[in-house]
């Protein structure tokens, strides 16, 4: 091939010719435009980097100082002795709830039959305002025409006979709006009930709306409760449940004295700890205020101020002295805490004497936490009795602090903490559950689009898969609140569903509705790639398959399918990307618990989620402030790892093409 016809054939734009600025012709500026604005996005990824970066440079300088602080005033010692109480207590709380559950499932539809009655009313009310505002006007009427003296008889009769229409109109019209009210319209959905009760909740509604006083049904069902509750609570296995609760109570009293007094000399140690670090500073405004002075006797009070601040770094060994001798007390309280709660661990029923499976779940958890809890015990005493605040604070502890710290605590009056864990556990956890439900729906609906639709289907499906990319988050983060997570509720109450891991549900706002709307949101993307992949498959393949007498969905699954699972898995990647960013529907939608989930019908918290949260109330370069940008990067670089995976994938699979 000749120069000339090689140099045509590189030019896609036509021969360089023509008019010429600064020796640039249309070839040149179509190059250059489209180079550029590749050049500009790469030039854009580094400034968001860099930006990022700027803002998150300080968080370890700053988190180590506030981390040294921490040690220094003996928070950090009292802290380790909290932990032993906080994890003892866990043990309490969850034997507290076994007797709820345990009643809840024993006395069913009765349990809730007061909360239920109360939603009747609630709804009922609303719509009656009209009709109680006029009984009240006729009943005040009727009291100020009987308080006249003396009362006019003719006028009695007359505000009597309001008072009764008035009452008979409301009796009406409540009778009419309690019997379009069914279960189904409750707000709380994890309300048990039952149909038998139905009608006496309506009547018994319609009458204390109208008299306002408690209704003998009401009186009935609580007698009816009080009795059954006392039969329950009666039950061996529920008073030796009692007794071991209160065996872990009884040495929680003395171990928090024990806790109050040394976390108050811990917190007046951080107060003087406090004022000479900002002394520097403090002192300097002041010199600069006496110099600004417009008087000669302004000017002398500021430099007796100036004068005034101390400098001088406290004698933290002096202020810790009482931390240090506080160990044989905690001794004696920490021996008190472990031996009753071994007690009460040995008095617990077995799980299997309980009915309820909440109840029996309990149990379980008691029984597994309480295996941890005299391991975490003598790991704190040992943290305890090695602490010393001269041990340095390094970036190492800091760092670690923040990735593996499972707590997030800002604008606290006793330490803040940021550890970025539970966040990054409730984003990557919300993202898997959302990832799991989008793959098979939207990689099924592209092979099947694709490749066994009929050309109507295609021209309706495609259109209508991808406009749920169109529908703003906000939108689906307010079709959560107001109807995913209620429907959940609701019908994981279903006992048949029971079986399933983290069912029932017991709350609206969880990982699993967040889930199930990002798996929405997250179709759409998947989609449009896979069916991308799929189109990269050669025609001959199928061809080929068909000639050898494979049937289409043989051809589909061991043909096409294989040949571009790597462009299916880029889509799935880039889709899990897209995901893991998003922000409205995880903030509203997620319930806000910072912790580490245990399962996806447990509020959580996001990373996303955080940053949206506080960042418009922190103050710009303070400790918080870096870390919500440590959090940014972290978040972009996860995001960056996923699309430069899935792209790294897709260039393979044209390779391979």
């Amino acid at each position: 091939m000749s120069p000339s016809k090689r140099s045509k054939k590189n030019a896609p734009f036509g021969k360089s010719t023509g008019f010429k600025l600064l020796g640039i012709g249309k070839q040149e500026a179509i190059k250059y435009f489209f180079g550029g604005n590749a050049t500009l996005a790469v030039v854009l990824i580094f400034l968001i980097v860099g930006f990022l970066v700027f803002h998150a440079w300080n968080f370890l300088p700053q988190y180590k100082k506030s981390l040294t602080l921490y040690r220094l005033s003996g928070q950090e010692f009292t802290d380790y002795a909290s932990d032993q109480l906080r994890a003892q207590k866990e043990l309490s709380s969850l034997a507290s709830q076994v007797p709820a559950y345990e009643l809840k499932h024993r006395l069913g539809a009765l349990y809730d039959l007061e909360a239920v009655h109360s939603n009747f009313k609630n709804k009922a009310q609303k719509k009656l305002l009209a009709e109680r505002k006029e009984l009240q006007r006729a009943l005040s009427n009727l009291e100020n025409t009987l308080a006249k003296q003396p009362p006019v008889q003719a006028d009695v009769a007359t505000a009597k006979a309001r008072v009764a229409a008035a009452t008979d109109a409301l009796k009406t019209r409540s009778g009419d709006i309690l019997g379009a009210i069914r279960y189904a319209d409750l707000d709380n959905k994890s309300l048990v009930t039952d149909a038998k009760y139905l009608a006496d909740i309506r009547a018994s509604v319609s009458e204390n709306i109208i008299t306002g006083k408690t209704t003998g049904f009401i009186k009935d069902i609580r007698a009816i409760e009080a009795g059954e509750t006392a039969k329950i609570r009666a039950l061996p296995h529920l008073q030796q449940l009692e007794k071991a609760h209160q065996l872990l109570l009884a040495p929680q009293k003395p171990f928090a004295a024990y806790l109050e007094k040394y976390r108050l000399i811990a917190s007046d140690n951080k107060g003087q700890a406090e004022t000479p670090s900002t002394a520097a500073e403090r002192k300097e405004a002041q010199l600069t205020k006496a110099r600004l002075a417009t008087t000669e006797q302004q000017r002398k009070i500021d430099l007796i101020k100036a004068e005034r601040i101390l400098t001088e770094t406290p004698d933290y060994d002096r202020l810790n002295q009482a931390l240090y001798d506080s160990l044989d007390a905690h001794l004696e309280v920490q021996q008190q805490l472990v031996e009753q709660t071994r007690i009460a661990l040995a008095a617990l029923p077995k799980a299997s004497e309980f009915d309820g499976p909440k109840a029996g779940s309990r149990i379980e958890k008691i029984n597994t936490l309480g295996e941890k809890f005299f391991g975490t015990v003598e790991a704190k005493r040992h943290n305890m009795e090695s602490w010393s605040h001269q041990t340095p604070v390094g970036y190492g502890q800091a760092l670690s602090g923040f990735f593996m710290g499972t707590e997030w605590v800002s604008n606290s009056s006793w330490q803040d903490f940021y550890g970025v864990l539970p966040l990054l556990a409730g984003s990557c956890l919300v993202a898997l559950v959302a990832i799991l439900l989008a793959v098979p729906f939207a990689v099924g609906g592209a092979i099947y689009v694709n490749r066994l639709s009929s050309p109507f289907e295609q021209r309706w499906i495609k259109p209508i898969i991808e406009f749920i990319g169109a529908i703003p988050s906000i939108v689906m983060a307010f079709l959560g609140v107001v109807v995913v997570g209620a429907l959940i509720q609701e019908h994981t109450q279903n006992p048949l569903l029971s079986w399933i891991p983290s069912f029932p549900v017991e709350q609206d706002k969880t990982i699993l509705t967040a889930g199930i709307l990002l798996a929405l949101m997250s179709i759409p993307t998947v989609f449009t790639l896979a069916e991308d992949a799929l189109n990269n498959v050669p025609k001959a393949y199928k061809e080929a398959a068909l000639a050898l007498g494979s049937t289409d969905l043989q051809t589909v699954f061991r043909v096409i399918f294989p040949s571009c699972a790597s462009g299916i898995i880029a889509a799935v990647l880039l889709g899990f990307g897209r995901i893991i960013g998003e922000t409205m529907v995880v903030l509203l939608v997620m319930g806000g618990r910072i912790a580490i989930p245990d399962s996806i019908s447990d509020p959580a918290h996001s990373m996303t989620g955080i940053m949206a949260q506080e960042i418009g109330e922190v103050e710009q370069g303070s400790l918080h402030w870096s870390a919500l940008f440590m959090v940014g990067l972290l978040l972009f670089v996860i995001a960056l790892t996923l699309n430069y995976a899935a792209q790294t994938i897709l260039k393979k699979l044209s390779k391979h093409s």
